[in-house]
C-alpha cells in the first residue's frame, strides 16, 4: 500500500514547489554572485546586478527566472486536468501515473532550463514541457471520455 493513497492531490503542492523552486535558486544564483539581495525589489534584481554578475552567472539566473516563468504558467494547467480527471472519475491508477508523470517532467524540466548552455539542451527542454504538456491533456481527455 502506498503511503500516500491519493499521490494526485498531494502532486498539486509538489508542482507548485517545482513552479516556485526556480525562483529561490536564482536568488542563490544572484547572492553568491553579488553577495547581496535587495528585497524591496525583487522581481528587477537579475537585471540590476548584471554588471556585477559573470556572464555565465547572469546567463544562469535568467534562465532560472525563465523556468519559474513557465512553471507559473503551467501550473493552471496542470491543475485544471488533475481536478477535472479526480472530478468525472477517471482511474485512480491512470490520474496517478500522469501526476508523477508531470511532476517528474517538471523536475528534468527545471534542470535542464537551469543548466542549458546549447541548442540541443534547449531542445531537450521543449520535449519535456511538451511531455508535460500532453500528461495533462491525456488527463483533459480521459475526463471527458469517463461517463459519470
Amino acid at each position: 500500500m502506498s503511503t500516500y493513497p491519493n499521490f494526485p492531490l498531494l502532486s498539486l503542492p509538489i508542482a507548485a514547489g517545482l513552479a516556485y523552486a526556480p525562483h529561490f535558486i536564482r536568488a542563490l544564483i544572484v547572492i553568491n554572485a553579488t553577495k547581496r539581495w535587495n528585497n524591496v525589489s525583487p522581481r528587477g534584481q537579475v537585471d540590476k546586478v548584471e554588471s556585477r554578475m559573470t556572464k555565465s552567472a547572469y546567463a544562469m539566473a535568467k534562465r532560472a527566472e525563465g523556468a519559474h516563468q513557465n512553471g507559473l504558467e503551467t501550473l493552471p494547467i496542470f491543475y485544471a486536468a488533475v481536478l477535472a480527471a479526480l472530478y468525472a472519475g477517471v482511474a485512480k491508477d491512470t490520474v496517478t501515473y500522469y501526476s508523477k508523470f508531470f511532476v517528474l517532467s517538471r523536475l528534468a524540466f527545471n534542470i535542464v532550463y537551469i543548466f542549458n548552455t546549447n541548442q540541443a539542451s534547449a531542445g531537450l527542454r521543449t520535449g519535456i514541457w511538451t511531455a508535460s504538456i500532453v500528461a495533462c491533456l491525456k488527463l483533459f481527455l480521459a475526463a471527458a471520455a469517463t461517463k459519470y
